[in-house]
């Protein structure tokens, strides 16, 4: 700190106007404060990413999961592991080729679910209302296209 100037009175630092950088100390900063609301629901954030990828679905292989998640598959194992052992989730067969699985939500994990989506609901009710909604919604506007751009 420097000596006289409070450190509440001094303007934020700025990150860069790098859009690369401006995206990863954004995502990270979200990351944490939805990661810390999670927790609250015992949950994490790519459990809950892993919950609402099956929702709505009648199950997704392991390869769908890889590719709807971005993350690697033995980070995915060890999360469906962790899902199937506390029951928010199960493995079946895959009907149409015997040799893989199918991931399903259970219905311990639609409640869980829906548990941690009102966390975040809330919590991205608070940020929308620290930002202001129309700035906010021009956000998920923009990151949405960006992500089919890059997808």
């Amino acid at each position: 700190m420097v000596r006289g100037v409070d450190a509440a009175a001094r303007p934020p630092v700025r990150v860069s106007d790098d859009l690369v950088e401006l995206l990863t100390v954004t995502q990270r900063g979200v990351g944490r404060g939805v990661a810390a609301v999670l927790a609250e629901g015992r949950g994490t954030l790519d459990g809950f990413r892993l919950l609402r990828s099956l929702a709505g679905t009648g199950g997704r292989s392991m390869s769908e999961l890889v590719a709807a998640l971005h993350l690697p598959a033995p980070t995915l194992t060890r999360l469906v592991d962790g899902a199937v052992d506390a029951a928010l989730a199960y493995r079946l067969p895959d009907p149409r080729d015997g040799r893989k699985v199918v991931v399903h939500l259970s219905e311990p994990g639609r409640i869980r679910l829906s548990r941690l989506e009102a966390l975040v609901a809330a919590h991205e009710a608070a940020l929308a209302a620290s930002l202001g909604g129309d700035r906010v919604a021009a956000l998920v506007r923009a990151l949405a296209d960006l992500a089919a751009a890059e997808g």
